[in-house]
């Protein structure tokens, strides 16, 4: 099996951003939904739904970053 050094970098890349965001994402879900007095499960729900809403837009851009370079070092090939 051999690895894709490309799809690796792109994997840890966005592994490593999506790490630097779960701290501040979820002191900031845990603070408004404490403040609103939600029950846990709803919390738990909210929290859920923020990480994933997040996780989708950052993966996105991530993957369009990683796109226009290999757009990028494809044209610097030619």
């Amino acid at each position: 099996m051999t690895i894709d050094r490309s799809a690796m970098r792109e994997a840890v890349s966005d592994v490593t951003i999506g790490f630097f965001m779960a701290f501040p994402i979820a002191f900031m879900v845990l603070s408004i939904t404490t403040w609103l007095e939600l029950s846990v499960p709803i919390t738990a729900g909210v929290q859920t739904l923020v990480f994933t809403i997040v996780a989708l837009v950052r993966k996105y851009f991530v993957r369009v970053h990683f796109k226009s370079r290999e757009e990028v070092m494809r044209e610097l090939d030619r």
